[in-house]
């Protein structure tokens, strides 16, 4: 399968700014390589697919954007290039090692063992050549609010679930049945590799749905529901979630660029959740409301 490869070389303070916004416009990843520089600008690396057309025009304009703001001072190079799965895979071999993400949980890619401790929990990962490694910021905010949320036999909707790995995730804190689900076929299948990978397929049934269309509302509700997605998907769902979500429920979210998080504020409200806490990190929230 073939990717577009978008390298921006961008002053060293843009860097984490320029990789949001990468993320933001549909990147499946990006990759900050402060060791391939151009003068004094950094690489920021991310791949997008091949039929995303006009991206490397809209970024121009979004990074002239940040430039006019005066939100970094310098000059900036912006390239694409072709490149295919054996290029992704090499390079998430070379970036992805164990890394712990919240108080008790390590994610480990499939080619290198964490060294956890006698109480943290490891989840294993084969990152499939599109849907990351699961260290992006969103997604350790999510488990972190899931290891505060989730309690032994609570049942957990993950949507936007990706590699999985906040399905992996709650169940292996004792969710006794977690309902996963993605868009992108692709996606249900490597999320389906990585929970037979941590032993969980007894307890995670992950299948394709746009939000929660697929999956049938009865009484059978969620006590906890998680969505690592972006914010316009996150409004969209917020009227739905009342049929799937006990009385009581808790609903988490993330994948909200900071300057978007006032419109979920404000959605949250009026379909009457009320909002437990936020965090921000990096300039990406989680946040967790309860369900009336």
């Amino acid at each position: 399968m073939k990717w577009k490869q978008i390298d921006l070389f961008v002053p060293e303070e843009a860097t984490e700014l320029v990789a949001l916004l990468l993320c933001e416009y549909g990147s499946n990843g990006s990759i900050i390589d402060e060791e391939k520089s151009h003068g004094s600008c950094v690489c920021v690396t991310a791949y997008f697919p091949t039929e995303q057309e006009n991206i490397i025009c809209i970024l121009k304009e979004k990074v002239k954007e940040l430039e006019n703001r005066g939100v970094f001072k310098g000059t900036w190079t912006i390239s694409e290039t072709q490149s295919d799965d054996s290029s992704w895979l090499h390079t998430w071999q070379e970036y992805f090692h164990p890394k712990k993400i919240s108080d008790r949980f390590w994610v480990e890619p499939a080619w290198e063992a964490a060294n956890p401790g006698s109480d943290d929990l490891v989840i294993t990962i084969e990152p499939g050549v599109s849907f990351g490694s699961g260290l992006h910021d969103t997604t350790s905010l999510c488990i972190s609010y899931l290891e505060q949320t989730v309690k032994g036999g609570d049942t957990v909707f993950d949507i936007g679930t990706g590699t999985g790995i906040l399905a992996i995730g709650a169940a292996k804190l004792g969710a006794a049945h977690v309902t996963a689900v993605d868009l992108d076929e692709k996606a249900v299948v490597q999320a389906a590799v990585n929970i037979e990978l941590n032993h969980m397929a007894a307890y995670i049934n992950v299948s394709c749905s746009d939000l929660l269309n697929s999956v049938v509302h009865g009484p059978d509700k969620a006590d906890v529901i998680v969505a690592n997605i972006v914010s316009d998907a996150i409004i969209a769902l917020l009227p739905a979630l009342p049929k799937y979500l006990r009385e009581g429920g808790i609903f988490i979210a993330s994948g909200i660029i900071d300057d978007r998080i006032e419109d979920i504020r404000r959605a949250a409200d009026e379909n009457n959740f009320i909002w437990i806490d936020e965090q921000l990190r990096n300039g990406w929230y989680a946040v967790r409301m309860r369900w009336m």
